[in-house]
């Protein structure tokens, strides 16, 4: 009888990964379960450590699949893009820099796929590449100051990249406002030091009929400074996402 039990075992453990486990972790990032197990990871740790309060636009940021989508956000800190994935429910793309993407985290870079980006701003094919993403019906993730910015609770000049590629990609922005952050030097510390994150989901934005990118990247900018309250310090940071 007992191979009978170990056969029921085996039975039932399938059945509840089939039809509970992998459908739990496949759930909200609409990619499969490997990636959908590091969303939920991030939930868990974004929680846990940094406290984070979601706010605004919370039906859309449970849609699965919200179709062609920008996502722009200020930037105070490496945790940034951990803590607006954690609020949503669709795979957010995220440009990133290149010698942020570490290669001790490759099983993560493969699943999440970043699009690296060089800090000269020289090279167009990340652009490119975002764009044609975005054509095809899918989401990334821009922080148009291009870097950390330091001291903190201001805005930065936004690279005027951001504005060339919502005006290209033709696709709406989700403005998001970071705050709360660990104020401390290096990534590690700063995935590592406890805060009180807040992330506002501040805008669904249809820019389909301004082509001008200049535009698009000024208005961004000061919704941004208006929702927070920052003031806008006009001395850029040296770093660049650029359109050739």
């Amino acid at each position: 009888m007992l191979w009978l039990w170990v056969i029921l075992g085996f039975i039932a453990a399938a059945v509840l990964l089939r039809l509970v486990i992998i459908p739990w972790l496949s759930f909200g990032t609409h990619v499969g379960p490997t990636t959908g197990l590091i969303w939920r990871l991030d939930q868990l740790y974004t929680r846990l450590v940094h406290r984070v309060r979601f706010e605004g636009m919370e039906d859309f940021r449970r849609v699965p699949n919200p179709g062609p989508l920008i996502v722009v956000s200020n930037h105070t800190g490496s945790v940034d893009p951990l803590l607006i994935q954690a609020g949503c429910h669709f795979h957010i793309r995220w440009l990133m820099a290149s010698e942020m993407i570490s290669p001790w985290l490759r099983f993560v870079w493969k699943r999440t796929k970043p699009i690296p980006v060089d800090r000269d701003g020289r090279d167009s094919s990340p652009a490119r590449e975002a764009i044609r993403h975005v054509q095809a019906g899918n989401v990334i993730g821009i922080f148009p100051e291009g870097r950390i910015v330091r001291p903190p609770e201001q805005i930065r000049p936004f690279f005027l990249g951001v504005g060339l590629i919502v005006a290209r990609a033709k696709a709406p922005v989700l403005l998001v406002w970071v705050s709360g952050t660990p104020d401390t030097p290096g990534m590690a510390r700063s995935l590592f030091t406890p805060s009180r994150a807040r992330v506002v989901y501040i805008d669904l934005i249809d820019f389909s009929h301004e082509p001008d990118a200049h535009i698009i990247t000024q208005r961004l900018r000061e919704r941004i400074s208006q929702v927070s309250g920052w003031p806008l310090n006009d001395v850029p940071q040296p770093a660049s996402v650029d359109v050739g």
